[in-house]
């Protein structure tokens, strides 16, 4: 497994996607200092995994980001990915098998880091795993930094045997074994947890077994209650079908005998009716029988009259006009009497009419009333039914609450009982031993604390320190560069006017400003590098100004200063724009000219538009002067950074020191801390979960308080209601008896306005056919009145006609005779059939009478039904709707069982099963639920305890194969390394000798001190050596590490650096040795290493605060060279 390539993009000075392909066994980093060599040594630990910011030589961990710098911005986000060749499955786990590995990490500037495995998300962790047992790392021995080498064998035995552990590969054992002491650390908790729980649940299983036992019997007496009432009901219900039944057929009949009856009245009435007509038929037919009679008993008795008795005639006809007079007067009496009648009867039926209106009304109103006291009482009820409900479901509810508030009494008792043991204990010796320990390690914390202030204190100051000396000589780089390039820029200057200018230039002595510097380039132009001269034969090879002459404002001439100004500038006006230049051209004289500071040139008839030469003469003098200024004030700067230099040297060595003496004195104290700390934390954790258990318990004696108080204040108004709801259910079953007896009443009065109504429409009808009567025998009187005043007439024409000469004898009056005694049994025989009428009519209206008297009999009778059936209807739908209640249908009860039941012995049962229920008291019917599901807890908390003790023992059994692997590779490494250092440290100094000792025989506890003694030197321990023979013996033990488990790479930091030249070949020909088999990557300023690597990689930093990569193949240019 090899690094085959590092990309970089905003990871601290490699601004800009940086790649650094790693193609050789040896690859040297080299660069001036500052460039950011380290930095590529921070992104390959920052990959692997490191979560400290100091050890990135950073405050926090965006410290990373590239924070900008004088010619680029901050960026927001920094990443760095390493890619691996894995061409022999090196790495464990899921991507061994992939022959090329890359890894990557991302951090945003809001602190957010992301890594990736081959381009898929994953966690720090996975990183880590990744790695485990090939010796990477972000603190493994494969990474040594500056100091680093110092560190490693001036570190303590129990530090250092962190990197044998890691040659070992024990890693990995090390972080499955503390893997699993975490589990059996949360399984031992859970089983006390379980413990706990099951004691409290054994508790709560008593009570609620009782409970359970008593809601048993409870739900027995209530089955058994409610089968009897099912039983009672059905019975009850039965009965009233069988009733509803018989009241249906009697109804039936009643109303089949009303609707014959209905009919026979009918045809009574049209039979009265048709006999009636034929009355008045035969009446008519009599009457004109009877005038026929008349006409001819006339007829014969004035012929006999005429035969016999002529004479007296007259005297007959006389006495016979004056009857037929007076039966005309008696007619016309009987008519006025049957006038008045037929008058009053038209009245009384008006009258009749009036009354069976008011009948009709009076029925309707009343059936509204029965209508509106039915749905009352149906209201009543179905509202006495919901109170019903609501007391029995409040009398259960006022059970459970008594049940609940029971066992929170229970609850609460023990509950204190606990509380007191714990007070007890927490009085006891474990608390006066904790108050011991107390003051001394509060003692020893406030020691540790300020030491620990101190030492950050001084690495803070240091850190600055160094910061201020990098930052300086950073500056000290920036002001020489800067130097440099202002002489450079100074000299190039200084030629160009130096080509234009010898001697003193008219550009020497003039004076302008810098906004109209380039507009007077272009007006004087050539004429600035002319020698100026006081008179005109002097100026053969200058320019001769003329006489001194003033200024005038607003020309050119004005905006000089200094003692040569050519005169012909007074004619050149300054204005602020082209546009001004163009309005004023016209009025410009000869000579005169405009001129703008954009280098605008106006005459009368010419203008010249543009500026002049962007480095004119008087240009290139302002910037020669610019720059000279700026050369002061850097060299000035240079000398000020330099004595800064000094002194920032001078403080970082004094804060150095400082802080390795107080880091010493902070490990000493944290030891010693950490002792303390132990024991007193081992009791305080007793102390503290006794002290969380009271405090448990305290808020569950609050808790239990005010549920009791609220279940003793739920138990009240559940009393109160109950009451309430009590007295408002009497009270509606009060208010529901006036009710049924209003709608009895009702239907009374009802049945009575019905028969009212029948009686007068009988009356109307009656009254009807006593008119129809009149209104015939009027007619008939009408008749006879006619009849009798005509034949009185006749009377009277007869007598006239006596009183003339006698007429003549008549005919026969035989056939006058025989007519006569026809038309008498015609007569004779319609009396017979009018007479046989009126009979008819008479018993009709008896039948009628009769009919109408047995109407009213079945009306009141199907009222009485009607009522009757509302009634069994109601009190079905009350038997109904319990049953519903219950949860019983009728058609699963036995029919033979309903109708053989005794409902006095039901009655008297259901009593007794009331009374034993009620003798049980307060009920908690969830006990049975409850029960079972603690038992079924109790069941499962079993299991689970079972489970854990096996899980366990299989964890324990675990870690005894872990310490007992982690042992045996532990020696088997300690005895390699120790090996492989006797043979290596003879080979770096020269001679000498080095090993390894373990600092007890306790494999897992001891740790590992380095002995090492250089040549001609007696000294054994690491304190005594030199900075030099502490970097050699750290590089020894290093490189026996990696010929043991060689680490893919490793990276080296300056590690060269305390080394003279000697023992510098001596670390390059164990490099160079060891590159067989471990791939290097080193910073080195140290010519000797820069030849021995095969590839050199530069770090530039030509753009400030801006690293860059230039890498050379020292193969293949040595390969050029030989060509060339």
């Amino acid at each position: 497994m090899r690094l085959k390539l590092i990309k970089l993009a905003g990871f601290k000075s490699f601004v800009e996607p940086t790649r650094i392909e790693l193609s050789a066994d040896m690859t040297a980093v080299v660069g001036p200092n500052g460039c950011g060599k380290s930095n590529v040594i921070d992104a390959v630990r920052w990959v692997l995994g490191e979560s400290s910011a100091r050890h990135l030589r950073g405050e926090n961990m965006t410290d990373v980001i590239f924070n900008g710098s004088i010619n680029r911005s901050p960026h927001g986000r920094a990443s760095v990915e390493l890619v691996f060749d894995n061409p022999h499955n090196r790495v464990p786990g899921e991507f061994g098998r992939f022959t090329e590995i890359s890894v990557r990490r991302e951090v945003l500037r809001d602190g957010s880091n992301y890594y990736q495995i081959n381009g898929q998300k994953c966690r720090r962790k996975d990183v880590t795993d990744l790695f485990l047992g090939t010796g990477l790392g972000p603190r493994s021995y494969a990474i040594i930094e500056q100091g680093t080498v110092s560190r490693l064998v001036e570190s303590r035995p129990a530090d250092l045997k962190l990197f044998m552990e890691e040659a070992a590969g024990v890693s990995r054992y090390k972080e499955r074994r503390r893997e699993t002491e975490q589990r059996i650390r949360h399984t031992r908790e859970n089983l006390e947890r379980l413990g706990d729980i099951r004691g409290e649940l054994g508790a709560r299983l008593d009570h609620l077994k009782s409970q359970a036992e008593t809601a048993e019997r409870y739900k027995q007496l209530k089955s058994r209650s409610r089968a009897a009432r099912a039983e009672l009901i059905g019975s009850e219900l039965w009965a009233l079908e069988t009733r509803l039944g018989e009241a249906k057929a009697e109804l039936a009949q009643a109303e089949q005998a009303l609707a014959a009856l209905d009919a026979k009245r009918t045809a009574d009435e049209g039979r009265h009716v048709t006999l009636s007509v034929a009355r008045q038929e035969a009446q008519a037919e009599q009457a004109s029988r009877q005038q026929q009679i008349f006409l001819g008993g006339q007829a014969i008795a004035r012929l006999e009259q005429q035969q016999l008795h002529q004479s007296e005639l007259g005297r007959d006809w006389q006495a016979r006009a004056q009857a037929l007079g007076e039966r005309i007067a008696t007619r016309k009496e009987q008519l006025a009497s049957q006038q008045e009648q037929l008058t009053e009867g038209v009245l009384r039926g008006e009258q009749e009419d009036a009354r069976l209106e008011q009948c009709e009304q009076l029925l309707t109103e009343q059936q509204e009333t029965r209508q509106q006291a039915s749905e009352g009482l149906e209201q009543a009820r179905q509202c006495q039914q919901q109170w019903q409900q609501q007391v029995t479901l409040l009398q259960g509810q006022l059970n459970q609450t008594r049940a609940r508030l029971g066992g929170l009494q229970e609850l609460q008792a023990k509950t204190r009982l606990a509380r007191l043991k714990l007070e007890d204990e927490r009085s006891g010796p474990l608390g006066a031993e904790a108050n011991d320990l107390q003051p001394a390690l509060d003692a020893l914390s406030g020691e540790l604390e300020l030491t620990r202030a101190a030492t950050g204190e001084l690495t803070e100051q240091l850190a600055l320190a160094v910061e201020a000396h990098e930052q300086l000589k950073l500056q000290h780089g920036q002001q020489l560069g800067l130097q440099r390039e202002l002489q450079a820029r100074q000299g190039t200057l200084d030629q160009i006017l130096g080509e234009q200018m010898e001697g003193a230039t008219l550009a020497d002595r003039l004076h302008v400003a810098p906004e109209w510097a380039p507009a007077l380039d272009k007006v004087l132009g050539r004429w600035l590098t002319a020698t100026p001269a006081d008179e005109c034969n002097l100026a053969q090879e200058g320019l001769w100004i003329g006489p001194a002459q003033p200024a005038v404002a607003g020309t050119l001439a004005a905006q000089l200063g200094g003692e040569h100004i050519p005169a012909f500038l007074n004619a050149i006006w300054l204005v602020e724009s082209r546009e001004a230049a163009l309005a004023r051209q016209h009025t410009l004289a000869a000579g005169e000219s405009l001129l703008t500071s954009a280098g605008d040139w106006f005459g009368p008839n010419w203008a010249d538009l543009g500026q002049g030469a962007a480095l004119g003469t008087l240009a290139l003098l302002g910037e020669r002067e610019r720059l000279h200024t700026e050369q002061e004030r850097v060299a000035a700067g240079l000398a000020q950074l330099a004595e800064q230099l000094v002194a920032a040297d001078a403080r970082r060595a004094q804060h150095a020191s400082a802080q390795e003496l107080s880091q010493r004195t902070l490990r000493e104290q944290e030891q010693k801390w950490q002792q303390l700390r132990e024991a007193w934390s081992l009791q305080q954790g007793q102390r503290q979960e006794r002290l969380q258990r009271l405090g448990q318990l305290g808020e569950e004696l609050i808790r239990l308080d005010q549920e009791q108080a609220e279940e003793a204040a739920r138990l009240a108004s559940a009393h109160e209601q109950l009451e309430l709801d009590e007295a408002r259910l009497a009270e509606l079953q009060e208010q529901g008896e006036p009710l049924t007896q209003g709608l009895q009443a009702a239907q009374e009065r009802l049945t009575r306005c019905e028969r009212a109504v029948e009686e007068a429409r009988l009356r109307r009808e009656q009254q009807q056919a006593a008119s129809q009567r009149l209104q015939l025998e009027l007619v008939n009187l009408r008749q006879l009145l006619t009849l009798g005043q005509e034949e009185l007439a006749r009377l009277g024409l007869d007598l006239a006609g006596l009183k003339g000469p006698a007429s003549d004898a008549g005919p026969d009056l035989g056939p006058l005779l025989a007519d006569q005694r026809s038309l008498e049994a015609l007569q004779l025989a319609c009396q017979q059939r009018l007479t046989e009428l009126e009979r008819q009519l008479s018993e009709l209206e008896q039948a009628r009478s009769a009919d109408h008297k047995q109407l009213v009999t079945l009306q009141e009778k199907l009222a009485t039904l009607r009522l009757e059936r509302e009634r069994n209807l109601t009190r079905r739908q009350g038997l109904h709707e319990q049953f519903e209640e219950l949860g019983v249908r009728l058609v699963d009860l036995d029919q033979a069982v309903l109708i053989a039941a005794d409902r006095g012995k039901l009655r008297q049962e259901i009593q007794t099963l009331e009374a034993q229920v009620e003798a049980l008291g307060a009920i908690n019917l969830a006990a049975l639920a409850e029960y079972e599901e603690a038992k079924t807890r109790s069941t499962y908390l079993e299991n689970q305890c079972q489970d854990l003790e096996q899980a366990l023992e299989t964890l324990s059994q675990a870690i005894k194969r872990i310490d007992k692997e982690t042992q045996i590779r532990f020696r088997d490494t300690f005895d390699k390394v120790n090996e492989d250092l006797k043979s290596l440290f003879p080979k770096v100094f020269g001679g000498g000798s080095a090993w390894l000792e373990l600092t007890s025989d306790d494999l897992l506890e001891a740790g590992v001190s380095i002995m090492a003694r250089p040549p001609g030197k007696k000294n054994a321990t690491i304190a005594l050596l030199s900075g030099g023979e502490k970097a050699l013996t750290a590089l020894a033990l290093v490189f026996a590490i990696f010929r043991l488990n060689p680490a893919p790479f490793c990276l080296l930091d300056e590690v060269d650096a305390p080394l003279d030249e000697v023992n510098v070949g001596r670390f390059c020909s164990l490099v160079k040795e060891m590159s067989s088999t471990v791939q290097f990557v080193y910073i080195s300023h140290n010519k000797v290493s820069m030849e021995m690597a095969e590839q050199l990689v530069g770090v530039t930093m030509q753009e400030p605060g801006v690293s860059r990569i230039v890498s050379v193949d020292i193969g293949a240019a040595v390969a050029l060279a030989e060509q060339n």
